[in-house]
This record gives C-alpha cells, structure tokens and sequence, in this order.
C-alpha cells in the first residue's frame, strides 16, 4: 500500500492558500467563500492585565459578549499584557468576532492542567470559581462539561474557541497535564522517573477550536504532550477553516489533530520526546468529500532531541478514523466481540461501522518544508494500529488506495463511490 506520495510542482499547486481556505461548509457541496486572514488595527476596546480593569482573559471575553456584535461586523480587539494567566477560557459560537493578541509569547502565558481521564467533578473543583460571574453562553459551556462523568479529549481544551471571526496571537498556550494520571495507563504500567507514562489516554488539548471557521491562530506556541491542537469540524460530513501563522506547536502523540480545514504557514512543529512515547505529529479526520485537511507550508518540522517510543523514529503522521468499535480494515482476531457489518449506517453499533468512521480518511500535505531525520524518511505516514488488531487502517495516500481497500475488505451493498477520483491526494509531500 502507498505510503505517501512525492507530489509533482503542478500537484503541489492545487494547495495554494488561497484555495484551501476558500471553500467551507458540508463536505461535498462546500461553498466558495474566499477568507483571507488579516491582523486588524489595533484599536484596543479591552486591556486585560493584572492590575487592569480586567484581571483576567475570560472577564475580557464576556465584556465583548455583553456589548453585542457591531453594526459593521469589525472585531472587538483585547490586548493581553505580560503575565501568566489560568484558563480554561471559552469564546461561545454565540461571540461577536474578537481579536485576543498578547504581548508576545515569550512574555505572555494561558495555561492549565487538565486532562481526559478527569472527573466533571474535578473540574469543577478546580476551575468553577473561574465562572460565578461569566455570561450565561460561557456559564453554560462550563456546565455542561462539568456534569461529564469523565471530561474526554473534546473537553480538555485550555483555550476553546466556538465562534466565528476569531483572531489569536502574541500567546503560549500550555495545557499543563504531564501524563501523570495512573488511571489512564494500561494496567500494570509503570511510570518513569519523573512519574510520566509514555502509553494510555494522556489527551490534554491546548487549544480546541470547537467547530468555529475562520479562526486565525497567529504568533502562538502551544504546548501539550497527546492532542496539542485539536481543530474540528462543527457537524459530521462538514468543514470549517483554521489558519495557523509563524506559531510554534509542541507535543507527541497526535498533537495536531481533527476534522476541519487548516493551512500551517511557517510554522515549527516540534516532537516532545521526553516521556518516550510513540509520536506521530497530525491525525487528520477529514471527511472523504472535504477537499482540503491539513496543508503545511515552509514549516519546520523539529524534535527536542529525547529519544521516541520506535528506535527513535518518528512519523509526520497518520489517519484518524473517530468514534471507532472495530477496524475498517483487516482481520479481527475471533475472541473479539465487534466485527464488519453494513457500512451504510448512520450510526455504530451492534459491531458495525459507520459512514462517518469510513468516511473520515484524513488528509495531509508537506510542502517546502525541512522535515528533520527523526522522521521516517521512508515511511513517514504510519498506519494506524496493527493488522491483526481490532482497530487498524493502512495508509491511504489517495482515492485509488481507498477504493483498492473497499473492495478487498468490505461489503459495498449499499454504498457508492464512484465519484471519488483515483488520482485524489490525501496524503503527500512536495519540495
């Protein structure tokens, strides 16, 4: 099976910036909505700092809620000043479009610890004095992750975005979580000297964008370990778009990870080897009829120097198919209890798969990007889990692959894909 493909100039073409962010909305009848991101003037509406009439981020968001969107749709601007600042922050879908820049992002912090495995009654322990004064819509997002038995990966998120028109910058965003939690490795693991565990459910998110478009995320370092940056679609089978500019992303596992349409514009990506975990830098999810996942443009791909789970080998990174009970591909092993059944669902169960996890094949394009040797220069696209495993894909770099694999693995009763091109690229490299 192909493991990527070395992409022609005029291939390399088709994923231009100006074309990739262009086109939003359900997948497979996106609209042409040409989005170029912009950094506003910088008439300042709101100072937060900690002597200022806004101590803290989240205050700041809640003034520019109350205050309502503006007649001419421009942006409210918050200047962020030095400091260290506690999230989580929430900007509601119901926001006005909002411009947050720091002072710079080595001089200006938005960090917390909090993790997937965590309780909704630790989190509100921990943060809910945070919101006794916030505005109904943020109130209301904090609620509703607080009575989770358990947070998941789509509630840990430091900085969670959900609006519209949202610009980012000047910041380091950290989600402090150092995949300490014992609960959520395999059982008999043993953590290393710093109490770390390289394997288990360590997703702790930096910053979620939550089904938002036109989200710019300029100047930024984020940093986590498992799920850095998690960029998602608002709705199953639909897009929305994500530009990230000159932003440093750190983590290991997944750490660039989703369903929308991002292009990264000189950006660094840097693999944390630390804690010794298998590292793979994007997970796209991107539905089969969404024209563009993640496109990299003349960014860095780096590493901290500490040796990874595999001899030391890393991988730009390999497809994520959500929401999963068995493998779309492959044999299963017989003692386990899901198996293939009829694809043409609209929801898992009873052992099946549904459209949305066959459909989610996830696309990633490198172009004119210095890509270090901790990566797999070979393979540099893994595939997920193992063949003889319950949950496996091999990597699909294209429509061709896809189709190939439809029809060696699974019933097409019901299903119909002739209008996918062969010649699609999803997975692929440039100069």
């Amino acid at each position: 099976m192909a493991q990527g493909l070395c992409l022609t100039p005029q291939q390399a073409a088709q994923f231009r910036k100006a074309e990739v962010l262009a086109w939003t909305g359900k997948a497979g009848s996106a609209r042409y909505d040409p989005w170029e991101p912009m950094h506003p003037p910088r008439t300042l509406d709101y100072i937060v700092a900690a002597n200022g009439p806004f101590a803290t981020i989240q205050s700041a968001v809640d003034q520019a809620i109350r205050a309502g969107a503006r007649p001419d749709g421009a942006p409210y601007v918050i200047s962020i000043s030095e400091g260290y600042y506690t999230g989580p922050v929430y900007i509601p879908a119901s926001a006005p479009p909002m411009t947050l820049f720091g002072a710079g992002r080595d001089v200006t912090t938005l960090a917390a610890g909090i993790d997937a495995q965590m309780s909704g009654d630790q989190y509100r322990a921990r943060f809910g004095a945070q919101f006794d004064q916030a505005v109904p819509a943020t109130r209301a997002i904090f609620e509703r992750i607080a009575a989770r038995e358990t947070l998941t990966t789509c509630n840990t998120g430091v900085l969670r975005i959900e609006a519209d028109n949202v610009s980012v910058s000047g910041l380091t965003i950290e989600n402090l979580y150092a995949c300490d939690r014992a609960s959520a490795a395999p059982k008999g693991t043993e953590p290393d000297a710093q109490g770390r565990f390289a394997h288990g459910q360590h997703q702790a998110v930096a910053l979620h964008v939550a089904g938002a478009d036109r989200v710019h995320l300029h100047a930024l370092h984020l940093r986590s370990f498992q799920d850095t940056l998690y960029v998602q679609s608002p709705l199953p089978f639909s897009s929305a778009r994500t530009c990230v500019e000159d932003c440093i992303i750190e983590g290991d596992v997944d750490f660039i990870f989703g369903q929308a349409t991002a292009y990264f514009d000189r950006c660094t990506l840097m693999t944390r080897g630390e804690r010794g975990a298998m590292s793979w830098v994007v997970a796209p999810s991107t539905n089969i009829n969404t024209r563009y996942g993640f496109v990299f443009h003349d960014c860095d791909f780096t590493h901290d120097g500490a040796e990874t789970g595999r001899n030391g080998t890393s991988f730009l990174g390999r497809q994520w198919f959500e929401g999963v009970r068995a493998t779309p591909y492959g044999p299963l092993p017989r003692n386990y209890a899901c198996h293939i059944g009829s694809v043409s669902q609209a929801q898992d169960g009873g052992g099946t798969i549904s459209r949305p996890t066959l459909e989610a094949v996830g696309k990633a394009v490198v172009i004119g990007s210095r890509i270090g040797s901790h990566i797999d220069a070979q393979n540099p696209w893994d595939d997920w889990g193992t063949v003889w495993g319950p949950r496996y894909r091999p990597a699909q770099a294209s429509g061709s692959d896809f189709l190939h694999n439809l029809a060696a693995w699974l019933d097409r009763e019901g299903l119909e894909y002739a209008h996918i091109d062969p010649s699609d690229i999803w997975l692929g490299i440039a100069p």
